[in-house]
């Protein structure tokens, strides 16, 4: 995986997949439709990256302008892999780095007064078709919570066979497009 824009372009992320438990890695397709649809350069605004697996899509956050940029696994490895490669990039000052589950992470977000511009998340995937109650709930517990702007962008990588809700709490479903077995959706409040 490699950092495609920004200021930290061309940088590797050495993710061994099989020695952190064969994670779903974003693909590199689905990357750059995200990035595509957030744009080439972004604010300086906080970016949560909820579910962060390997770092690669805060990174790449960062890389192209947002920070801070919360980086949050509840896997202690890739957590430890994180923090490690954040160090080693001399970018501690731009991150915040944590392992906690993801209502205890935007809990957490909340008693600092922290609010993010974008949140990205990409839970493991629940592969079944239709309605995903997993996906309501955590968006309404985030809407509900004290850790969004007024123009919050929440993004969700999930099975394109899941079928997600058109409002949630003060969420509402803007678009979703569709890459293969991988959908992103894309919630603004409303």
């Amino acid at each position: 995986m490699r950092i495609t824009a920004g200021r930290l372009r061309g940088r590797s992320i050495p993710f061994l997949n099989r020695k952190y438990g064969d994670a779903d890695i974003t693909p590199q397709k689905v990357k750059e439709a995200l990035f595509s649809m957030l744009g080439e350069q972004l604010p300086a605004r906080p970016f949560l990256d909820l579910f962060a697996c390997s770092g690669q899509i805060g990174l790449e956050a960062l890389s192209r302008g947002a920070e801070p940029v919360i980086l949050n696994e509840v896997d202690k490895r890739r957590f430890l892999f994180i923090r490690s490669l954040v160090i080693e990039w001399g970018m501690e000052d731009k991150t915040l780095v944590r392992n906690f589950r993801a209502r205890q992470c935007v809990r957490y977000l909340q008693s600092k007064g922290i609010r993010a511009g974008y949140i990205f998340i990409d839970a493991p995937y629940i592969k079944e078709k239709g309605p995903v109650s997993y996906y309501s709930d955590l968006l309404t517990f985030i809407s509900e919570s004290d850790i969004l702007e007024k123009d919050t962008i929440i993004i969700i990588q999930h099975y394109s066979k899941n079928t997600l809700p058109e409002t949630a709490g003060t969420l509402a479903l803007r678009e979703t497009r569709n890459y293969g077995t991988t959908s992103l959706s894309f919630y603004v409040t409303h």
